[in-house]
């Protein structure tokens, strides 16, 4: 497996960390806990003094309560929308990284009383933008086509405007807090939708100014695993006692996060809010989660397939060309050519698809009426060229596989090289990398994973935004989406047997 596929990995390899019993040696003086870096200030992030130390207001918090509960805090990484899994499976004692209080959740996890409250802040480009007013959402852009709001996936930010503007908004979804903010700034989005912490935080880092007021206040609350509820009693003492002593608005202080808003946490109705998200409303069962949201899994496997089969004849076309030009070009093509394959293989793919998106296309100058295609013309080419030197190096391998009498009988018989090499040497190499050729045509299927990073919304990506809002249904998505990769890979396995055997290079 060349590259991370998270979608069916998760599905995989947590399926049997669910049924391994946490290590007997443990350390019970240890709160672990999880979070994401890349969300950077003012949650987590790494001091401005050069050194590895964790600073940031959740930091602080898990780091004083800890010392309340006579714990030692320990911090994981984890990218956002798999901190749920991980500490489903075990891996962390608790979540802390601006997770909202919602019901779904709380079907799955157990969660303390509240420590931070947010609202929605709606941020436009400061010059030049088109968005002027929350109600500007309700009405189609100005010279057609949809908002483009971008959102970091699964948070409370995408169920609003999924849910409140469906008409009119393209729900633009990120891994991280910045990126939204970027493309803001660069004209690829008209606004972002984020919480107070990272509005306050980003706002004034970028050209970008705030639409109307903040909407919908929310709570952030840290989640632990079912059977846990000692230690939540524990945090939520800790936590109450961090409120009454002042420690909990000194550390909000720091970072500019404390305000008025902040002093509904002491509150009866804030304090005892999650039994009533809890105790309200039916449950909805596992498989009914799937099947409600069946069509949005299919629809993502389409874009899964899309990629797939747009990239890879792109990648097997420019491959093969490449490793003509290797072996029958001049010395300086041969030179560039294989520092081309080399720099492709040796660097991550995630890098080149976040080059191609923030580095090269925006130096093109693509018209207005394809600013929502950019992603996908990226992930495209991202795709292609990344295959393309992996392709490269299997004809190349064929092409070498084919004896030189070849060439030297097209030779005699009057074809010119280029000749010999088409209607000669060039079949031949094909028919022998048949089978290295659809096993990479399978895994760029799991591949396009990647690309989630450019805004490309494919079925592993798909997959985590259900999981992380619906996580009783962890086990019942996973099962359903593995099935879809299973659907779209297996027919080329059938169709590569078929060529071989037709062709008589395996037995049937």
């Amino acid at each position: 497996m060349r590259l991370r596929q998270r979608g069916v990995l998760w599905a995989a390899l947590l399926g049997l960390a669910l049924a391994v019993p946490r290590a007997a040696g443990a350390d019970a003086t240890q709160l672990r806990w999880g979070g994401d870096e890349e969300g950077g200030a003012p949650y987590i992030f790494r001091a401005a003094d050069g050194s590895s130390r964790l600073v940031g207001f959740e930091v602080e918090l898990v780091d004083t309560l800890a010392a309340q509960i006579g714990r030692r805090a320990e911090f994981q990484q984890c990218q956002w929308d798999d901190l749920l899994k991980l500490l489903t499976s075990g891996g962390v004692d608790l979540v802390v990284n601006g997770y909202e209080l919602t019901r779904e959740r709380l079907t799955a996890s157990i969660a303390t009383i509240p420590y931070f409250v947010y609202q929605l802040h709606l941020l436009a480009a400061a010059q030049g933008g088109r968005l002027h007013a929350w109600e500007d959402l309700d009405q189609a852009r100005p010279g057609g086509g949809r908002w483009r709001i971008g959102v970091l996936t699964a948070t409370e930010a995408d169920a609003y405007l999924t849910r409140t503007f469906p008409n009119h908004v393209e729900v633009v979804r990120y891994d991280g807090s910045v990126q939204p903010f970027r493309d803001v700034e660069s004209g690829r989005l008209d606004a972002t939708l984020t919480d107070t912490p990272s509005a306050q935080v980003y706002g004034p880092q970028f050209r970008v100014q705030q639409v109307g007021t903040p909407r919908e206040r929310g709570f952030y609350v840290m989640y632990l695993r079912p059977g846990n509820e000692r230690l939540r009693d524990a945090l939520d003492e800790a936590l109450r006692t961090a409120l009454h002593s002042g420690a909990l608005q000194r550390i909000l202080a720091r970072y500019g996060l404390w305000g008025p808003a902040q002093e509904m946490l002491a509150t009866d109705e804030v304090q005892h809010l999650r039994e009533t998200l809890a105790s309200s409303g039916p449950r909805e069962g596992a498989w009914a989660v799937v099947a409600r949201n069946a069509p949005t899994l299919l629809r993502a496997a389409g874009m899964t397939v899309l990629l797939s089969v747009t990239a890879m004849p792109m990648a097997i076309l420019l491959g093969l060309l490449i490793a003509l030009g290797r072996l029958y070009g001049p010395l300086p093509l041969r030179a560039a050519l294989a520092t081309y394959v080399e720099l492709l293989r040796g660097t991550p793919l995630l890098l080149q698809l976040l080059f191609l998106y923030y580095g090269v296309l925006p130096l093109l100058g693509l018209p207005d009426a394809l600013r929502g295609t950019v992603a996908f013309i990226a992930a495209i080419a991202g795709l292609a060229i990344n295959y393309s030197a992996y392709e490269a190096e299997i004809y190349r391998a064929g092409l070498l596989a084919i004896p030189g009498g070849q060439m030297e009988a097209g030779l005699a018989i009057g074809l010119t090289r280029r000749q010999s090499l088409r209607y000669i040497v060039v079949p031949q190499a094909v028919r022998l990398v048949v089978p290295p050729v659809t096993n990479d045509f399978i895994n760029l299927f799991k591949d396009t994973s990647i690309c989630s990073v450019i805004t490309v919304v494919e079925l592993s990506k798909q997959y985590n935004i259900l999981v992380n809002n619906a996580p009783r249904a962890f086990a019942e998505l996973a099962l359903v989406t593995s099935f879809l990769y299973l659907m779209m890979s297996y027919p080329l396995a059938i169709v590569a047997r078929r060529l071989e055997r037709r062709r008589a290079f395996v037995r049937a």
